[in-house]
Parts: structure tokens; sequence; C-alpha cells
């Protein structure tokens, strides 16, 4: 399969709010360690090196986190960075980036990910990926998504179901998404065997989501390709912002499918998603950062993460995530995740905002 018009696309926008106090405003988690002694937006662009050369992977981002990137990626060219001037959603993000490739390269086609979730089957992965390019080449006026296989329910992540196989073997047509289900339904969703994992990743060709956004929104387009013709922030301010990416688009139009995939993959969404993919990796429920600084005394399922020398010794503890900074100790039931959003509202209402 020829290569010549593929591209990736790193998305690492996003500021992890759900793995505060690790994961700020400042250092969001994708530029953090969390898996292994390598950032996790490193690990995503080694995974894809096995796929692409570093000149076709792109980085979209803010300016806040432009600089930063660049020292961690110097494989990748400069140029390759498509920098947000202001955060207007991801739409106007991927209208932004792929105006820039399909410029570059009108017969481009496009895979975008994630630049913080973990994947540890890197061969099925880049599989999953290669799949993904051979449908859309094939079929360059549908979306595919790679759907994961869940292996439990999760009331964190997003589902698509999905129907029956497209004329292509091993492809599915996508029927409904539904984001973050109660866990009644997603056990139910689970037991099916006709729901997967929304795991965000898409492969398109530009020129067909470019016009898929003009038809939807015109103001997604235009706020973009008037940017990156002036330079002025004030161009790309009048994108609407919209909340997501592929919601806008008119699937009768544009056939949406899946791409089914089985590697072990976590979006590291929350405290209780990094525990669990940690849990996997080292083969106990019992996580520590730091084992020779971490002493857990009769205590089972726990979280305990450091990023500072501070000596932490639990006992009795179930189901507790335990998260250590110079300036923050956090402590959670990771039953109660749900609660974060309530942290930072107390958080900005006695002016600690500068915890963020």
């Amino acid at each position: 399969m020829s290569v010549e018009h593929h591209y990736a696309v790193v998305v690492a926008g996003g500021s992890g709010t759900r793995l505060w106090p690790m994961s700020r405003t400042a250092l969001p988690k994708q530029m953090q360690g969390l898996m292994s002694d390598q950032t996790l937006i490193v690990e995503t662009v080694q995974r894809l090196e096995g796929v692409l050369a570093a000149d076709h992977i792109l980085v979209s981002t803010t300016e806040n986190y432009a600089e930063p990137m660049k020292h961690m990626l110097p494989q990748i060219p400069a140029e390759n960075f498509i920098v947000e001037p202001v955060a207007r959603g991801t739409a106007a993000a991927f209208a932004l980036f792929t105006s820039v490739i399909a410029e570059r390269d009108p017969e481009a086609l496009v895979f975008t990910l994630a630049s913080d979730h973990a994947i540890t089957e890197v061969d099925k992965f880049q599989a999953s990926v290669n799949k993904a390019f051979e449908h859309i080449t094939r079929h360059r006026d549908r979306l595919a998504f790679i759907g994961i296989t869940p292996t439990r329910p999760d009331t964190g992540l997003g589902y698509i179901k999905v129907r029956g196989q497209s004329e292509s073997p091993g492809i599915l047509r996508a029927e409904k998404f539904v984001e973050k289900p109660s866990l009644e339904v997603a056990t139910g969703y689970v037991e099916s065997g006709e729901y997967v994992w929304n795991s965000g990743y898409y492969c398109f060709a530009a020129a067909t989501l470019l016009k898929a956004y003009e038809e939807a929104d015109p103001r997604l387009v235009e706020s973009a390709k008037a940017y990156l013709a002036s330079g002025n922030a004030a161009d790309f301010e009048k994108a609407p912002e919209k909340v997501h990416e592929i919601e806008i688009i008119d699937a009768g139009r544009y056939p949406l499918v899946v791409v089914p995939a089985d590697f072990r993959w976590s979006d590291i969404g929350n405290w209780q998603a990094l525990h669990r993919a940690l849990a996997e990796v080292h083969g106990s429920d019992l996580v520590r950062s730091r084992p020779d600084q971490q002493i857990a005394v009769d205590s089972q399922n726990c979280l305990v993460y450091s990023s500072d020398d501070r000596v932490i010794v639990s006992a009795g503890l179930d189901n507790i995530a335990i998260v250590s900074t110079p300036d923050v100790v956090f402590v959670v039931n990771m039953d109660r995740l749900d609660s974060m959003p309530e942290v930072r509202r107390v958080l900005k209402e006695r002016n600690l905002e500068g915890l963020l």
C-alpha cells in the first residue's frame, strides 16, 4: 500500500482536568510520563512512526503548549505543528489542521488520534491504522472510526452501536453513538456484542471532511482558511464553538464506518482509568509509582502516585487513589471521580485557581 498521501494528526490541545492535580493547565497529562519514563505524546508519536514517516505526522495544539511539545518531539518538522491561536473546540481545530494538509496535498488521507492514550499492543494498533487507510483509499466519501472491542462496562467511555458488515470485509457500519452511559446501560451494551468503545480515532480524506464541514456550517472552514491567510487570531475566533468534531457531519451523505480492533487501550481519562492501565502492566491491583517511598499496609485496589519525595504510608484502604504533588495532596475514592468538577469549583471559590 502506497503511503504517499497518508498523514496522521496527533490532537494535543486538551488540559486533562480529570487527572488533577498531576495534570494541570500548565502541564497537561499528554506532556507527562504517566505510563513510563516517556511522555504520553512521545509514546503516541513513536507508535505512529511504525506506519508513517515523521514528516507526515502533525501535531494540533494551542499556543501555550506548542513550544514545549516541539522540544519533546524534535523529529517532527516545526511546520507540522498546527497551532490554534485560541481554543474554539475540536471541530474548529479539525477544520484548521485539515485545511493545512489539504493545501499541501489535495489527495491527502488523514488519521487523527489523541495524544494522551495508552496502548500496549502496538502491532495491533498499527494494523488497525493501516486497515482504516486502506478502506478510505477505496471509499473516499466515508469516515472511518477505530472501534475497540469492550472488555468491561465502563461509564467513562463513549460507545458506537455497529450493524452488519459493509461491502468491505471486516468493516462495520456505525448505527449510533452514545456518550458515557449509566453502568446498567453499559453492561447491556457489552453483553449484547453490538457495541464498541469509541476510541476517538478517525480516518478520512481531507477534501471530504472539509466538504462535510462546509455543508454543516461554512463558518468552520471559512474561519480556518481566513486565519491561515491572514495570521490574525480574530479570523479564527469567528469559528463556531462546536463540541464534537464528527456529530455535525451528515452521515446520510458521508457514511460512517467502524474498523473493529481489539488492542489493549486506555484513554487514561481519570485516576481509575490510569490505575486500571498500570495494574494491567504491573500485574497487581496495588499500584505505586515510587514503591521505595510508598508503603501500603493491608490495602488493595489502590493507586499511590507522586511527583515529589514525600513518603506516603497508607493502611486498610480499598479503591482509593492518593496523588501527591509538591503543593497538593489529593485523596479520592475511585468510585467518586464524578466529584472532580465540584473540586475544581471549590478551589476557584476559595481563590486557589493557581493550583489548577
